[in-house]
């Protein structure tokens, strides 16, 4: 009987330490569960800010990009209208210095004063003024020319030569040192450098406001 009750107190035992070394399994597996779990989490958690901070990288590079773009789109909008702006300023002054040029009174005016200060200048040579217009406004210019530079008894003053051979409104005169033309393409050409830096100014007046804008 001694015997029956070692045995049985032998297998208690280990029967005890068995679900005690289980215990201790299942709480070391529970840790490890843990320990892992908590692991997984802090992965995580990392690689969502990982992929916040390349969002937002990747956001700041657009802003940058479509900010040079539009930067870019400005200045290209600025140049077209200073462009255009050119154009329509050629246009309106051909326009009405071609209608002014066009015009016999004015001529009149004109040539008028041209061969007085040649004549004051005494820069005439032999006496003879060339001055060529168009055939419609030679008709227009022939009485009054031979009546104003033409006047007979009359010493010490040149002639005054009118030829109907351009093709556009406006004049030519010629001297002794050259021809020099009165069309509106040199007209416009000089007022144009007179009026390109105001309109140079009010395109930079233009690129300053978009800038503090």
């Amino acid at each position: 009987r001694r015997m029956t009750h070692t045995v049985e107190s032998f297998i208690d035992t280990l029967r005890a330490d068995g679900v005690e070394a289980g215990r201790k399994a299942a709480e070391e597996i529970i840790e490890e569960a843990r320990r892992n779990a908590q692991q997984l989490v802090r992965d995580a958690e990392a690689k969502a800010r990982r992929i916040v901070e390349r969002a937002e990288q990747e956001r700041l590079s657009a802003l940058d990009r479509t900010r040079t773009d539009l930067e870019l789109a400005a200045r290209d909008t600025v140049e077209k209208l200073h462009d255009v702006l050119g154009r329509a300023m050629t246009q309106v002054l051909t326009k009405a210095v071609s209608a002014k040029l066009d015009e016999a009174d004015f001529l009149k005016e004109l040539i008028h004063d041209v061969v007085c200060q040649y004549a004051a200048a005494d820069a005439v040579g032999d006496g003879t003024m060339e001055i060529t217009v168009a055939e419609p406004m030679r008709h227009r210019l022939a009485d009054w020319t031979i009546k104003t530079f033409h006047k007979p008894g009359e010493r010490g003053r040149f002639t005054l030569e009118l030829h109907a051979a351009l093709s556009m409104v406006g004049f030519e005169y010629k001297v002794s040192d050259g021809t020099v033309e009165v069309t509106p393409e040199s007209v416009v050409q000089v007022l144009s450098g007179m009026v390109t830096p105001e309109l140079q100014a009010l395109i930079a007046s233009t690129r300053g406001g978009e800038a503090t804008g």
